[in-house]
This record gives C-alpha cells, structure tokens and sequence, in this order.
C-alpha cells in the first residue's frame, strides 16, 4: 500500500507501506540480524524474541522496518514510511536487497507486486 483508494495523494500518516517474506541468509538467527543491523549504525529494538524493530539512526527516522519471525528462520518484514520520508516508492524497492544485504537476509516475496492506487490519468 502506498497510497490511499481515492488517489488523493499519501494515506496520513503513512507515506508508504511495503510487505516482505524473508529468510536467513548470512545471519544465523534473528539476533545475529540484529546485530548486524546495529553494526551497521541501525537502531533496533527487539520488544520479544520474534520481533525486530529498526530504523536508521538518522533524524528524522523516516523509515521503520518491523521483522517477525513467523518460524525459525524466516517470517515478514513490513517496511514503514512516515509522511516526512524522503523517499519515493521507487527508491525504497531498489534500496531493499541493500537492506537485506546488510541484515544477512533474503527476501523471497514482496507485496505490492507493483504500485497499486497509481493515479490513472
């Protein structure tokens, strides 16, 4: 989802919401995805043992990527952009294997398979 139904432009307060599947790649486990991240001046937060939350340590942080492990070693990843995020949908999809790069993951799925809601006309 990247934009609101009516075409008017971003759903408030979401500027752009992408979904992955993912699964371990380099890492060995959701910690070592965190750590790896943190290495990577990421901020993480794991509020349980499924879940990892990041952003970059830049202000404003624009952009939050929510990981959870559905079963050991793979789960969703829902990448989440605020409406002061710089970044076009274009720019987030190209940046995201970076991302996993980064993280020790691979990305096996993504919805929206294409920009849905683009303004027709």
């Amino acid at each position: 989802m990247s934009e609101g139904g009516t075409g008017r432009g971003p759903l408030f307060p979401l500027k752009h919401v992408l979904v992955y599947s993912w699964e371990l790649r380099a890492a060995k486990s959701l910690a070592d995805v965190a750590r790896r991240l943190e290495e990577a001046r990421f901020y993480v937060v794991r509020p349980r043992t499924d879940v990892l939350v990041a952003t970059s340590l830049a202000r404003p942080g624009a952009v939050v990527f929510v990981l959870l492990e559905r079963e050991p070693g793979r789960g969703d990843l829902v990448l989440v952009q605020g409406p002061e995020g710089p970044y076009s949908f274009e720019d987030l999809v190209r940046a995201m294997p970076t991302f996993a790069r980064i993280a020790g993951i691979r990305l096996t799925a993504f919805w929206p398979k294409e920009r849905e809601n683009e303004d027709k006309s």
